[in-house]
């Protein structure tokens, strides 16, 4: 007789099962690409074969991840094609992002789909005052707006460095060694699934975004704080200690009115040695004297964030209360602010040349405070691509996020929406 149950062994009933829950996935995957698609154009774009979409379609709308949308009227003889599309009724993942003027909270559908969003304003920033602000107000957030949906769990995300649970640094808010997931874990419906911000919208782009088009994606958030993830094969990079991605002190050179020009690499107009002396279509004034935390000048947080837009421009003489102000202004017609905003995203643009010729990606993504400024995106990508040793087409490879509106709460989720993704039949309640 054959042995049962040893450990190690994989049956053939496990064997079976594994598959059964990566097909599951397969559909799902193939359903989130439209608002409604027939069980035919499944079997297309999966491959599998009618019967075994039929029998998954059925798994996946009991257990609350899909429904039958109306039937779809055609031309052709014979019965409508009825759609299926991702029940947005009956489960939901909570987002929590916290940042440094206020905490996100959303309830998030498995297509990426924003169902309701709350932003919390922060009176105070430390660990145990945000912790408390966020669990009562998820509390009532989801009294409000849950309904009768499952929530599947609550994925947090932060800025700075994360590694698993803890925030190990976060400069903007002064955190260091906060054990964020332990001390909110209690307090929110679970699995809960703990992220650095950048990181979960490389997540969120892998399954909404750009990550339908290439598996290899440089993922760059510059607001408050300035976070790059990589995207190699679909898979995130974090390194020993999750410590990948810190970008805050590559040397990008002055901003603010003037560019210390190409950084490190020879870029199209000229070059730059390691430096940072002028290039082509770039002078070495305007505030190249602003100091980074670390005593260096020239750093990409000290120029790029947020903050240092808003410094610099305080230095300026220009009374902008934020940063929504600032881009007002410069599109009003001040010169000074037009500057600023265009000198940091021509800042932005030399780090992501260097990105680029390290790793060249299918796409380079943006988010935060710069991509505020649509209009001087077109700045970015023509300085990245002058400053780019390697990138003839990168300028092409560059844009901006397309999550939307919601980006904060669905990279929040995007951890947890993706376990569910990657194993839909596996988390059923």
């Amino acid at each position: 007789m054959k042995p049962e149950g040893r450990s190690g062994l994989v049956t053939s009933g496990r064997r079976a099962e594994g598959m059964r829950r990566a097909n599951a996935s397969a559909v799902l995957r193939a359903v989130l690409s439209g608002d409604g698609v027939s069980r035919a154009e499944v079997v297309r774009r999966t491959g599998l074969s009618a019967p075994a979409v039929t029998k998954l379609t059925a798994s996946l709308i009991e257990s609350g991840h899909l429904v039958e949308a109306e039937p779809r009227h055609t031309t052709a003889l014979g019965r409508p094609r009825v759609a299926i599309r991702i029940d947005r009724d009956r489960g939901a993942a909570l987002g929590v992002h916290i940042g440094l003027e206020r905490t996100t909270l959303g309830l998030v559908a498995l297509d990426g789909t924003v169902l309701a969003e709350r932003a919390l304003r922060h009176e105070d920033t430390s660990p145990a005052t945000i912790v408390e602000q966020a669990a009562e107000g998820v509390a009532a957030f989801l009294r409000e707006h849950r309904g009768g949906r499952r929530v599947l769990g609550t994925g947090v995300s932060t800025g700075g460095w994360v590694d698993g649970g803890t925030v190990v640094e976060h400069a903007a808010l002064g955190w260091t060694g906060v054990p964020l997931a332990d001390l909110l874990s209690a307090r929110v419906p679970g699995p809960l699934r703990m992220e650095q911000h950048v990181r979960a919208t490389a997540e969120a782009e892998l399954w909404f975004g750009a990550g339908r088009e290439t598996d290899d994606l440089l993922v760059v958030f510059i607001g408050q704080v300035v976070d790059a993830a990589l995207v190699l094969g679909r898979s995130i990079h974090r390194g020993p200690g999750s410590a990948a991605g810190g970008i805050d002190h590559l040397f990008v050179g002055a901003t603010a009115g003037g560019d210390a020009g190409a950084v490190g690499s020879a870029g199209a107009g000229g070059s730059a040695g390691a430096g940072g002396g002028a290039g082509a279509g770039g002078d070495a004034g305007g505030d190249g004297d602003a100091r980074c935390g670390c005593g260096r000048t020239g750093c990409l947080a000290a120029v790029a964030t947020d903050a240092a837009l808003l410094a610099a421009a305080r230095r300026a003489g220009i009374d902008a209360t934020d940063l929504d102000h600032l881009i007002a202004l410069a599109r009003g017609g001040d010169e000074r602010a037009a500057a600023l905003v265009g000198g940091r995203a021509r800042a932005v643009g030399r780090a992501v040349a260097l990105l680029a010729d390290l790793v060249n990606p299918g796409r380079v993504v943006l988010s935060g405070g710069v991509v505020k400024a649509p209009e001087h995106l077109d700045e970015l990508s023509a300085e990245a691509a002058r400053c780019a040793s390697r990138g003839r087409d990168l300028a092409d490879r560059i844009g901006a996020t397309g999550l939307g509106p919601g980006a904060l709460v669905v990279s929040a989720a995007a951890p947890v929406l993706a376990d569910v993704l990657a194993d839909p039949l596996g988390a059923e309640a």
